[in-house]
């Protein structure tokens, strides 16, 4: 948790911290527009902005010769008016591939030490993350940044325990790139030796070769030398189908990805500790969202975020309510934070918004700032950072914004100030947990393996709506936080599918899985192979169908199976088959659906009932009555309602209400409430808002 110092509040507040561009006129060249621009960013209630500095040539210039190219001249023209208004200067310091603006926007070369190679024998723009001499010159970026540009105006805040600390962007985007030059090759056949013998590796590839030595760049890395540069480095959709050994290499691929890049941000972050003890890092490692990616689809860069939450203060990425085929959805914002929630281990984080975005879709013409901010917070964010004011060149432009967007935005902050100081700790109640998708997220890639990568993706986010509808609104486990016991601490444990999760199967998961069922634990999951495979779980294929429950529910998914074991729930209306059953283990049980429910619940179209049907009416998953996962958590004790569209979030001193609806909902009476809505009379809360309802004191 960060208290910004800055001088332009009159009291304490969060860290709000916004990206300030100058690529684009008119702040590339205006005087008057940014020192505007940080004025307007002052009155909405901004305290620091991030200054895009990445590692250019001009900067290394003017740190060396003290002369200024018009980009720098006009950075120091904003740290100065940021000082004359109390606002404090952070930068994004290093960037993915250097940027990918130049030549045709920015006018100087990024600078690489020993440039990767790509299959072909050229340089390749990005970095070798695994040089040393490469990680030394960002380390030298970042520190004279603040010696030459931030100067006496670099954003100060103090951090719960008193000390004084200077919130630093850092990284932005970072993005893994092989090199197929001798010492590129030499690096990643010793990891390679590193995890398997040759007899091991030639089992798993289906190959002989003789020796470590003997394998070329395209037969220990996927397709490096495909024509199409989306499909680069990604098996094709025959490979997926066919279940073959090029995924497995692809598996190898992104774990050695992975540790690269994991010992590279524990190497950059504690030589810049060294240096400079008071670094606040706050790298943020997608722009683009981090699972639901309506765009940029980042799950092949190279990290992982949980991997990343022990080495950094705060992991973070930029989220926005967007689904993954780019539907407004306010639910994206806290299923996402709950995952940067797992990575930090619950300690305090910050989470990053992107405002203003019209590409693709108008965003905040029907989600308002206030839920999307009071999201953040319910999910346990103690301070924000916001893309873009001024972004341009990829949507984020709330510096354009209207007088009622930007009054949403300057209230919500306000609120959020005043919610955090009364509030007290998220209330961890242990109650429900999800288990992230690692295999499939690691694996399915969105240019070849389009529908799979959707599919899960869509059952996670309803499996999240569904639980946050009961009020629930659950943690969400990485597979190594469950390994260490992570499902001791909860009653319920949920499994959405993983339809990748053949090609990197974790028998340590699956033991965890059964011991938690053993003791008692209630387990629900889609159709997740790692279940199948922890209980000896056996299904059929099964054609679509709806299924009688307490009413007939028509339901979409991938796929379908029935299941011939269990105590039957729920059978498919066309031959009696069982569509969800309940397995005993132990002292606890298994709910299996034969289908993915959550991408059956939280399907916003509503499928035709089958002819063979007639005149029957079929109802979906999301609107009947009573759903199976609300009849067994509401009879267990776990869930005391279901309130489509509204989040109920418990702190140590009240409770959190966010209607993500546009219709109004009524809140239990309290000793006092914070609400973003200014009317608010105190019971009624309007559609698109939130109120902190406190506890009798």
């Amino acid at each position: 948790m960060l208290l910004s110092t800055e001088k332009c509040v009159s009291s304490p507040r969060p860290a709000f911290m916004a990206w300030f561009g100058n690529f684009f006129e008119p702040y590339f060249s205006s005087e008057q527009a940014s020192r505007e621009g940080i004025e307007d960013l002052r009155k909405l209630g901004i305290n620091s902005i991030v200054l895009d500095s990445k590692l250019w040539s001009d900067f290394t210039r003017y740190f060396r010769t003290g002369k200024q190219s018009q980009y720098v001249k006009m950075q120091n023209y904003i740290t100065d008016c940021c000082r004359d208004n109390g606002l404090g200067v952070s930068f994004l310091a290093v960037f993915a591939i250097g940027d990918n603006l130049y030549p045709e926007i920015y006018d100087h070369p990024p600078e690489f030490v020993e440039q990767p190679v790509d299959f072909g024998g050229k340089p390749f723009r990005g970095y070798r993350h695994w040089s040393k001499k490469q990680t030394a010159e960002h380390v030298r970026h970042c520190l004279e940044l603040y010696q030459f540009i931030a100067r006496d105006a670099a954003a100060l805040a103090v951090d719960e325990h008193g000390r004084e600390r200077l919130p630093f962007y850092f990284y932005h985007s970072p993005i893994f790139a092989p090199s197929f030059d001798a010492d590129g090759r030499a690096h990643y056949l010793a990891w390679l030796q590193s995890r398997y013998t040759l007899a091991q590796l030639n089992e798993r590839y289906g190959t002989s070769f003789p020796s470590f030595d003997a394998l070329s760049a395209a037969d220990y890395w996927v397709n490096p030398d495909h024509a199409s540069e989306n499909d680069r480095y990604l098996p094709a959709s025959t490979d997926y189908t066919a279940r073959n050994a090029t995924v497995l290499k692809y598996a190898d691929n992104q774990r050695y990805k992975r540790e690269v890049m994991r010992a590279y941000f524990a190497d950059i972050v504690a030589q810049l500790r060294a240096a400079e003890p008071r670094f606040y890092f706050y790298a943020a490692l997608s722009q683009w969202k981090v699972f639901f990616s309506d765009y940029v689809h980042i799950q092949n860069r190279g990290w992982d975020l949980w991997d990343l939450g022990p080495i950094l203060d705060s992991p973070s990425f930029i989220t926005m309510p967007i689904d993954n085929h780019g539907h407004i959805e306010p639910y994206v914002v806290p299923c996402e934070m709950a995952m940067l929630r797992s990575a930090t281990r619950d300690r305090d984080f910050v989470g990053s918004l992107f405002l203003g975005r019209y590409m693709a879709n108008d965003i905040y013409a029907i989600c308002s700032p206030a839920e999307v901010i009071a999201s953040a917070f319910g999910s346990g964010a103690t301070d924000l950072y916001f893309y873009g004011y001024n972004g341009l060149d990829d949507g984020g432009n709330f510096g354009k914004w209207d007088v009622a967007e930007k009054t949403s935005l300057r209230q919500s902050l306000d609120w959020f100030s005043a919610v955090r100081a009364v509030a007290g700790k998220r209330v961890k109640t242990n109650r429900v947990a999800m288990l992230f998708p690692f295999a499939s997220y690691s694996l399915s890639a969105h240019p070849t393996h389009t529908a799979t990568y959707q599919a899960f993706r869509n059952d996670v986010l309803g499996w999240f709506r569904q639980l946050a509808d009961l009020g629930l609104n659950p943690d969400i486990l990485h597979p190594s936080q469950v390994r260490e016991g992570a499902l001791d601490a909860y009653a319920c444990v949920v499994v959405p599918a993983d339809p990748c999760y053949w090609a990197m199967p974790d028998t340590d998961l699956e033991t965890r899985l059964r011991a938690f069922v053993e003791a008692g634990g209630t387990l629900l999951h889609s159709m997740a192979d790692s279940v199948h495979r922890a209980f000896g779980l056996s299904c059929t294929p099964h054609k679509a169908d709806s299924f009688a429950w307490e009413e007939a529910v028509v339901t979409g998914s991938p796929e379908f199976v029935s299941y011939n074991q269990g105590e039957s729930q729920a059978s498919y209306l066309s031959d009696r088959a069982t569509a969800y059953t309940i397995h005993r283990h132990g002292a606890g049980t298994i709910h299996s659906f034969g289908f993915y429910y959550g991408y059956a619940y939280g399907s916003l179209e509503h499928l035709p009932v089958a002819r063979e049907y007639k005149k029957e009416n079929h109802y979906p998953l999301t609107i009947i009555a009573r759903t199976p996962v609300e009849k067994l958590l509401s009879e267990n004790g776990s869930s005391l309602r279901r309130t489509r569209g509204v989040e109920w979030i418990a702190f140590d001193h009240g409770m959190l209400v966010i209607n993500h609806t546009p219709y109004t909902v009524e809140v239990p009476p309290s000793a006092f409430t914070l609400c973003t809505f200014e009317g608010f009379n105190g019971r009624h809360l309007p559609g698109r808002h939130a109120a902190f309802v406190g506890h009798a004191t």
